[in-house]
Formats: C-alpha cells, structure tokens, sequence
C-alpha cells in the first residue's frame, strides 16, 4: 500500500540523503572532473541496481528471470537512465548535444524519479521493501533524482525558457522510441508493451491521460518554471521576451 508507514519513512529518509548529499557536493566540489566524476558514478550506480535484481534472484534461487525493461527501454524511466549514462561519459560537456539532453534528461528524470517514488506500482501490490525486487525499485529512482538534480547542482544545466525546445524535441523522440518498440514487437509477433504509455493511460482510473496530454502540460509547465526563474536571476535585458523582441528589431 502506497504511503504506509515504511513507504513515508523511505520518502523521508531519501529526500533528507538527496538533499544533504546535493548541498555537500554544491559546496566542496568545484573542479569538473570531480563533478564529472560524480555524474559518472551516479549513473553507473542507476544501472547497477536495475539490473541488480538478477543477480539476487540467482544467488538466492538459483534462477534468475530476465523482466523485459531489462533489455528494452519501454518506459521513461529506462530512457532517463541510459540517457545519464551517456551524458556521464560525454568529453564535451559544453556542445549542443550535452546541453540538449541534459535539459531533456534533468526534466525526464525529476519527473519520472518522482512519479516512480511516490506511485511504485511495484510497492503498491505487494510492500515488502524485505523483497529487493520491491526495494530495488525505489532505491534506483533514488539515486535517479540525485543524478538529474546533479545536472543542475553542478551547473552542468540552467534553468531557463528555452528549455521548452530541448524538452518538445526530447518527447517527439520518446514517442518516436516507443513507437518502434512496440512495431518491434508486432513483428515478432509478441504481445506489445505499453511502451511510452502509447497504448493505454498510465493511469486506470483517468483514461483520458495520454502521453500527448502529458506532453502538453510538461510543456506548460517548463516554460512556466523558465519565466519565473528567469524573472528572479536575469536582469530584463536578459529574459526570453527581450530576446525575442531583439530578434524581431
């Protein structure tokens, strides 16, 4: 059952480490390949405890069962992850490639982390955090949120109204990925997997929420956060309608 006593004591627990662990790196860390570093092992990290799971299983069982997200990124979360892993070992830091991605991934991953903390379909059915199947899952959206927040922490990120580009172009291509897995799947004729939520709502209960919907809110939502935070740490000069107004002249 979702927020019982365990599940509100590890929320607690993981956003007190998150947080202490964010502050201890913004304040002591300052050359890059120590911040660098730290993105490496954080992702590397992401992965390890997905994928953990098979081996507990086959040292405690002696068997080991390969679940399908393992081998295919099917859902957001497995997109943000790899996505971290590639941004970590990335030489250049400061091209366009770097910086759209980790736009995208810093959005992806907040929001996915969250999501796969608060509403863990796993824990929901079956709340044994004794099961590392069950614990595994929240733990690695854990180190999930610390990875994309690092993005920000370590400056690799600003938050800013242009955003919304990097985001609308990071979402074509999820729509894009889950469209072929699931054409995968048709072709080999196995039963498709909600890849990217395309085939059904994430939610049971709100059939009318689809990725497009949700596309279009985490839009809104980018550029709201961009303008109010531009609002606060730019000067006018600087703000997106005054780029644009320049651009116009």
């Amino acid at each position: 059952m979702l927020f019982d006593k365990n599940h509100l004591i590890f929320l607690g627990v993981s956003f007190a480490i998150i947080i202490a662990t964010l502050i201890i790196c913004y304040k002591f860390v300052k050359q890059e390949k120590h911040k660098n570093l730290i993105l490496k092992i954080a992702s590397i990290l992401t992965v390890a405890i997905h994928f953990s799971s098979l081996y507990v299983d086959y040292f405690t069982t002696g068997k080991a069962e390969v679940e399908s997200v393992m081998l295919i990124p099917i859902y957001p979360c497995n997109i943000v992850m790899w996505l971290l892993l590639i941004l970590a070992f990335m030489k250049n830091k400061q091209g366009k490639a770097f910086k759209g991605l980790a736009v995208f991934s810093f959005y992806l991953g907040m929001t996915g982390g969250l999501v796969g903390l608060l509403c863990n379909e796993i824990y929901a059915s079956d709340p044994n955090m004794a099961d590392w199947g069950v614990l595994k899952g929240l733990v690695s959206h854990v180190v999930l949120i610390f990875n994309s927040l690092y993005l920000l922490v370590g400056g690799y990120i600003k938050i800013r109204v242009k955003n919304v580009i990097s985001v609308a172009i990071g979402l074509c291509g999820m729509i894009v990925e889950g469209g072929i897995v699931i054409g995968l799947y048709k072709l080999c004729n196995l039963d498709p997997p909600n890849s990217m939520y395309l085939l059904e709502s994430p939610f049971a209960s709100a059939p009318w929420i689809n990725p497009y919907l949700i596309g279009v809110v985490a839009l809104v939502l980018v550029f709201v956060i961009g303008s109010i935070v531009e609002q606060i740490a730019l000067k006018k000069e600087d703000r997106w309608y005054k780029k644009i107004k320049e651009k116009k002249q």
